[in-house]
């Protein structure tokens, strides 16, 4: 396991998952049907102790080393790295991750984790008190789009159903190549590039991707001339998470 140390607050809240929250120190999330609850002096010792959650905070990546060449890339993204060391791209459900990219489609991180948890509270299975699993493809065989407007899914219900009826895709997704994988989650109702390379790098793995949504388009148009910058190669995902969450935590101080 990696020893490199993890931005917890930055990693959980940079815009790569919606299952989190924090009351009082303590972070929770339902994470593969269990209540998963720590604070900062509780996480090193629960993550040494739970190879599951080693897995979902991908501790078997060098990203201290990914974070030193991304650092030395260019001294925009060095400022970056600098103000929020040690974030983690963390390897979530897939089922979980395409759903809720389908719901962050023209919506904002507070909607989209409302969304998530009205979801889960209406559909997932009780885990605890207060607490519910996020829905599994099985338990959503008998919804409607009009069971989905009414929790407020709006132009996406149409595109949830779909990503229902064709989950079986994500079981194929791990043995595709990029361009087949892009492909193949593209034939999902409402799925583009965006809502694919976030499936593909928050749920597989696929660092080389770098998604690019409103915000990214307005910081790769002021820093790097409208281009994903090909030295941030092989680390693009890592680079993405690193300015997106500097730029969204500078915005929303001003």
């Amino acid at each position: 396991m990696t020893s490199a140390k993890i931005n917890i607050e930055a990693t959980l809240f940079c815009g790569q998952s919606f299952a989190w929250t924090k009351c009082e120190g303590r972070y929770e999330a339902v994470i593969d049907r269990r209540l998963i609850s720590f604070d900062e002096a509780s996480f090193p010792a629960l993550l040494e102790s739970d190879p599951a959650l080693q897995t979902y905070f991908d501790c078997s990546f060098d990203y201290a080393a990914a974070q030193q060449y991304l650092a030395s890339c260019d001294e925009h993204l060095s400022q970056c790295i600098a103000a929020y060391p040690g974030i983690r791209i963390l390897r979530q459900d897939p089922w979980e991750t395409l759903i809720s990219f389908i719901l962050s489609q023209n919506n904002n991180i507070a909607r989209i984790r409302g969304l998530y948890r009205t979801l889960s509270e209406t559909y997932g299975t009780p885990v605890g008190k207060g607490h519910y699993s996020f829905p599994q493809a099985q338990q959503l065989l008998s919804v409607t789009e009009e069971d989905l407007r009414k929790i407020g899914a709006g132009f996406r219900a149409p595109y949830l159903i779909d990503a229902i009826k064709c989950h079986h895709i994500l079981d194929e997704v791990a043995d595709l190549d990029d361009s087949e994988a892009y492909k193949a989650l593209m034939t999902i109702a409402g799925v583009g590039i965006k809502v694919a390379s976030c499936t593909l790098l928050f749920a597989y793995g696929r660092f080389r991707l770098f998604p690019i949504d409103v915000w990214m388009k307005r910081i790769l148009g002021q820093f790097y001339g409208g281009e994903v910058p090909p030295h941030f190669a092989p680390y693009e995902g890592l680079a993405q998470q690193y300015l997106f969450h500097y730029h969204r935590s500078e915005e929303r101080r001003r």
